[in-house]
């Protein structure tokens, strides 16, 4: 069963963005971000229906940066002869802090929380903290590199098996390696991808992995054309289950404050 939500070129409405896609923010203290939501309907042999709704916003100073983000993706199908499935029931929050100990280097807590019906992942909950570096600071180019420590808890609705061990929860202490950039290609044209991977140092010892990209091409001051990716490995499923997710997504965003 390979749970894929893939949403390209599709009707939209309102607004949908990719997470992680504020290009850079101002140190000046303000809340900026962007948000929206995204409806697809297809109707014919095969009825559809896909919502995604998105928040990210940040505040930076000289000192540090705050950074929340959310996600919720609904999708339901239903064939010719009234069979439905649900293809898509999921939520994410995330919430980061980032102090700057000198021009280059800072220190971070970040704070995970995400849920996935289809799976009878009820939460996971990812608390981390660690150092990271500035490696480029232009007005047109940001690279972070990070590293830390993390403690997950993944808590399923039924029992599940996960390298030979059933249970409805498991927690485990993991390294936290990533890496972070924002690009602004053009006057009009902004790109942002974020990595981050959890290799497993107790309990089941699974390597998680996830990577979010978003590309934007504004069309006013306030709305852009964006494109997003979401992709998450984890490389211990519950039985029965692939360990990729792939998440493919467009619309227009709206932003929040002069980004």
């Amino acid at each position: 069963m390979n749970h894929c939500f893939v949403k390209l070129g599709a009707v939209v409405f309102g607004a949908a963005l990719a997470p992680l896609a504020i290009a850079q923010v101002k140190a000046d203290g303000q809340w900026r971000g962007l948000g929206g939501a995204s409806l697809s309907i297809n109707s014919g042999n095969t009825d559809s229906r896909a919502l995604l709704l998105n928040v990210d916003m940040a505040r930076a100073t000289e000192r540090d940066k705050i950074t929340l983000g959310g996600m919720i993706n609904y999708a339901k199908s239903e064939d010719a002869a009234g069979v439905s499935q649900t293809t898509a029931n999921k939520w994410a929050a995330n919430g980061q802090y980032d102090y700057n100990l000198t021009a280059r280097v800072f220190v971070f807590g970040k704070l995970g929380l995400e849920a996935d019906r289809l799976v009878e992942l009820s939460l996971r909950t990812s608390l981390a903290s660690g150092a990271g570096y500035h490696l480029i600071q232009t007005p047109e180019t940001t690279f972070d590199v990070f590293g830390g420590l993390a403690y997950i808890t993944d808590k399923y609705r039924v029992p599940q098996t996960i390298g030979g061990e059933t249970d409805t929860r498991f927690d485990r202490f993991a390294l936290l390696l990533g890496e972070e950039s924002s690009h602004q290609l053009s006057q009009t044209t902004t790109f942002k991808q974020r990595l981050e991977v959890y290799p497993g140092l107790s309990g089941d010892k699974a390597v998680i992995a996830k990577f979010n990209a978003g590309l934007g091409v504004a069309m006013s001051s306030t709305l852009s054309l964006t494109v997003g990716l979401i992709d998450t490995y984890n490389s211990k499923p519950p039985a029965g289950l692939k360990k990729n997710d792939v998440g493919l997504f467009t619309g227009v965003s709206v932003k929040h404050g002069a980004l």
